[in-house]
C-alpha cells in the first residue's frame, strides 16, 4: 500500500511548493523595490502578499491532482477547492487593501492620549491635517544639519498659509528627528491625517530636495517628487512643495497656494545660510546661543535688508509671547518696532511679525483694544501660527478676557501638542481661573516635555501652596532654584514660598541677595515686594511697589498669570492695594467653565471650520 509520503513524492508536491515559494519571494522583493521607485501605495504590497499566500494553497491543490503524469482531468472537488481559495484570496486582499487596523497601531505606540492630544482621526481635527517630519541631511558635512532643519521649518510655514489645512508646529515635529517610530505611530501621537517626510542634499550652490507625502491610515504615498534647483531658488522650491501638497490633499486649496508661490523672491545663498544658522542657534534654548543667533540674523539682514524670512526670525527671537520679569529678554521697542514693521510690509501674511507689532504697540501705547484687533488680524493671516496665538492670548488676558485667552491657548495646543511652552501657558491660565486639576495636568506635562523648564515648576509650586500642600510646594520651588540658581524670577518666588512656610531667615537671605544684585532695577522691585510682604516687612514691600510703579505699568500688564495672581495676594494691605491700582494692576479671576475649553469663532484649531475664520485657536 502506497504511503502518504510516497504519494506526495509521486505527485512532486515538494518540488511544486519549493519552486512556488522561491518565485513568490522573488516577486515580493521586486514589488517592494518597485514600490519605492514608483511611489506605489503600501496597500498594494499587502494585497500582493495575500495573493501569494493563497496562491500557495492553490498550487498545492493543483500539484495533488496533476503532479503525476497522465492526471490532467480536473475533478469537481478540485474546482470547488480552487474556487474557495480564490474567493478567500479576493476577500482578504480587499480587506487589507482598503482597511488598516489603526486602533491597534495606536495602542501599540503606547502614546499618552490624555490632555491636548487629539482623537485618532476625529473628522473635526484630523481632516486636512499634516505634520512635516524633520528632513534628513544627506550632505556629507553633518554641520549642514541646520539647512535641512531650516527647510523643514520653512515648508511648515508655507503650508501654514494654506486655508483649511491644520499644520503641526515645528516644536512638536522636531521631537521625531531620527525617531524609529512608524508613520502610523507618529500620526496617532500628533493626530494628523498625513505626514510629509524628505531629505536635503546641498552641493555647492545646488540643492536637491526629495519629499513624499504619506497617508497615515494606509501608509500609502499620496505624492512624491524630487526638486533640483539653484540655491537662490530655495524659497520658491519650498513654496512649490507646499503647492504640490495642497493639490494632493485637496484641489480646492490650490488657488491660495499658487498665489503664495508666485510671490516668493530669489534668495542670496549666503543670506539663506546665515538665516538658517541663526534659527538653529535660537532653538537651542541657551542665552549664549540666543545672542549669537541675533548676531547671525543681523548679518543676514545686513546682507539683504529685504530678506523677509530673516527679519521675521529676528522679530520672533526678540519679541516674547509673554514677559517674565528677570527671565524673558525685554524687547528694544524702537528697534523691534522698526524690524517688525519692515517684516510685515515685505510679507503681509506674516502672522508672527504682525502679532509682534500688536504686542509692541500694546506695551508702548497701552491701547489693549487696538492691540487685540491687530493680534486677531494676525491670526486671520495665518491661523497656524502658534506664536501669534500665544501673543493674542496674552493680550486677551491682559485685557481682562481670560476665557478667550484660554481658548486661544487650547487652539495653540492643537497645533503644537508636544510644546512645553504651550502646556506651561495653559497650566498658568487654568491656575489663574481656579481650575486646579487642569492646571496641575498641564504644568506636569510641560515639565515632562522639558525637564529643564523652571517656570512651570514655579507655577506648580504656587498651585500647591494655594492648596495647602506646602511640603510639595517647597520641593518644587527648590527644584526650580537648582535648575536656575541665578534667575531672579525663580529665586524671588522660592523666597516668597519659604516665607509663607515660616522659613523667614532663609527667605530674608535670598531677598537681600536679590536686592544687592538688582540695584535699582524697577522690574525686580515687584518680585522683592512679594517676598518682603510674605516675611512681614510691609513698609519695605510698599516702598518697593512704589519704586516699581514709576514707569513700569506697560511691563506689568504683560506679566504671566502666576505673577498677576501673586500681586493680587498683596491687596490685603490698603497701601499696597493703592499702589497696585496705580499700576492698573487688578485682574478678575474667573472660574473655569466648560465653554472656556472650546474655541469661539476665531479660536478653534484651523481644521475645525471650513474657512479662514476657522482659526479659533497657535507659538
Amino acid at each position: 500500500m502506497e504511503t502518504f509520503w510516497q504519494r506526495l513524492r509521486s505527485r512532486k508536491m515538494v518540488e511544486w511548493a519549493v519552486g512556488y515559494l522561491a518565485a513568490g519571494f522573488a516577486l515580493l522583493q521586486l514589488a517592494d523595490f518597485m514600490k519605492d521607485a514608483f511611489s506605489w501605495p503600501t496597500s498594494l504590497l499587502r494585497v500582493l502578499t495575500v495573493i501569494v499566500a493563497f496562491g500557495f494553497l492553490a498550487v498545492l491543490v493543483m500539484a495533488w491532482y496533476h503532479g503525476e503524469k497522465g492526471h490532467q482531468r480536473m475533478p469537481a472537488t478540485e474546482i470547488v477547492m480552487l474556487a474557495a481559495t480564490t474567493l478567500a484570496a479576493v476577500s482578504v486582499g480587499w480587506y487589507v487593501g482598503v482597511t488598516t487596523p489603526v486602533a491597534s497601531a495606536s495602542a501599540a505606540s503606547g502614546a499618552d492620549r490624555s490632555g491636548t492630544q487629539l482623537a485618532w482621526f476625529d473628522p473635526s481635527t484630523a481632516g486636512n491635517s499634516v505634520a512635516v517630519l524633520p528632513f534628513d541631511n544627506l550632505t556629507p558635512d553633518a554641520q549642514n544639519d541646520y539647512i535641512a532643519d531650516g527647510v523643514t521649518e520653512d515648508i511648515i510655514s508655507q503650508l501654514g498659509l494654506i486655508e483649511g489645512l491644520r499644520v503641526i508646529s515645528r516644536t512638536s515635529v522636531m521631537r521625531y528627528k531620527d525617531s524609529q517610530k512608524s508613520i502610523r505611530e507618529i500620526g496617532a501621537e500628533l493626530g494628523v491625517k498625513s505626514i510629509l517626510e524628505g531629505s536635503v542634499r546641498v552641493q555647492g550652490n545646488r540643492i536637491r530636495i526629495v519629499a513624499q507625502l504619506i497617508d497615515v491610515a494606509t501608509d500609502g504615498h499620496l505624492w512624491a517628487d524630487t526638486f533640483d534647483r539653484d540655491m537662490k531658488d530655495i524659497l520658491g522650491v519650498q513654496a512649490e512643495v507646499a503647492q504640490s501638497i495642497a493639490v494632493a490633499l485637496n484641489s480646492e486649496l490650490m488657488p491660495q497656494a499658487v498665489v503664495a508661490a508666485e510671490e516668493v523672491p530669489e534668495a542670496d545663498p549666503e543670506t539663506f545660510r546665515l538665516y538658517n544658522m541663526g534659527r538653529s542657534l535660537a532653538h537651542t534654548g541657551t542665552e549664549a546661543d540666543r545672542e549669537k543667533a541675533i548676531q547671525v540674523l543681523d548679518s543676514a539682514v545686513t546682507r539683504d535688508p529685504d530678506f523677509a524670512p530673516a527679519l521675521n526670525a529676528l522679530v520672533n527671537l526678540q519679541v516674547p509671547v509673554v514677559l517674565d520679569p528677570g527671565v524673558a529678554p525685554q524687547p528694544q521697542p524702537d528697534r523691534m518696532m522698526s524690524v517688525a514693521t519692515r517684516a510685515a510690509q515685505l510679507n503681509p501674511r506674516s502672522a508672527e511679525a504682525r502679532s509682534a507689532l500688536a504686542f509692541l504697540r500694546a506695551m508702548q501705547d497701552e491701547d489693549l483694544a487696538s492691540a487685540e484687533r491687530s493680534a486677531r488680524e494676525a491670526i486671520e493671516a495665518n491661523p497656524n501660527s502658534v506664536q501669534a496665538r500665544l501673543r493674542y492670548s496674552q493680550i486677551l488676558y491682559s485685557n481682562g478676557k481670560p476665557d478667550e485667552a484660554l481658548r486661544e491657548i487650547n487652539a495653540a495646543a492643537a497645533l503644537d501638542p508636544l510644546s512645553p511652552v504651550v502646556h506651561g501657558h495653559a497650566g498658568e491660565m487654568a491656575f489663574a481661573m481656579h481650575n486646579a486639576p487642569e492646571a496641575e495636568r498641564h504644568l506636569r506635562r510641560a515639565i515632562e516635555l522639558d525637564s529643564t523648564a523652571a517656570s512651570p515648576r514655579i507655577a506648580l509650586a504656587m498651585l500647591f501652596s494655594q492648596q495647602g500642600r506646602m511640603a510639595e510646594a517647597l520641593e518644587m520651588a527648590a527644584s526650580a532654584a537648582r535648575l536656575r540658581p541665578d534667575d531672579p524670577n525663580v529665586l524671588g518666588s522660592h523666597a516668597s514660598l519659604l516665607a509663607k512656610a515660616g522659613h523667614v531667615d532663609e527667605a530674608t537671605r535670598i531677598a537681600e541677595d536679590l536686592r544687592r544684585h538688582a540695584g535699582d532695577s524697577r522690574q525686580l522691585s515687584g518680585l522683592l515686594a512679594q517676598v518682603y510682604s510674605a516675611i512681614g516687612k510691609t513698609d519695605e514691600a510698599v516702598e518697593l511697589l512704589k519704586q516699581g510703579a514709576s514707569g513700569e505699568r506697560r511691563s506689568v500688564l504683560f506679566f504671566p498669570p502666576r505673577f498677576r495672581y501673586s500681586f493680587e495676594q498683596l491687596r490685603s494691605d490698603p497701601r499696597m492695594a493703592k499702589v497696585l491700582d496705580s499700576l492698573g494692576y487688578r485682574i478678575e479671576i474667573r472660574r473655569f467653565t466648560q465653554d472656556s475649553a472650546r474655541g469661539p469663532r476665531g479660536s478653534r484649531p484651523p481644521s475645525a471650520q471650513g474657512s479662514r475664520s476657522r482659526s479659533d485657536g497657535r507659538q
